[in-house]
């Protein structure tokens, strides 16, 4: 799975250079608590940010790691999957 996103720094955005609509992303791997993406933007590591996903609107996070163009942030609050499922495209029906 690949997703492509914003991604946009919460604090300091004038620091690393990033402008008020962030920088690309593509996120990789997401869950209820968190996600991995590839960016070209170095993202230090506890960085609040804000990603910007199809279907899902605006998620807040916290960066745990961030090395070689690779980023992994926890949610500062659990997204639903139902919410995840907006931007998966995946519908649920019943048996």
């Amino acid at each position: 799975m690949r997703i492509a996103g914003r991604l946009a720094l919460q604090s300091a955005l004038p620091l690393l250079g990033v402008g008020y609509h962030g920088c690309d992303v593509v996120v990789s791997q997401i869950s209820e608590t968190g996600f991995e993406a590839e960016s070209k933007t170095p993202i230090p590591a506890g960085s609040l940010v804000r990603l910007r996903l199809p279907g899902s609107g605006v998620m807040l996070a916290r960066v745990a790691s961030s090395q070689a163009g690779h980023v992994s942030a926890e949610f500062l609050n659990p997204v639903s999957q139902t919410r995840l499922n907006k931007t998966l495209g995946i519908m649920s029906y019943a048996a």
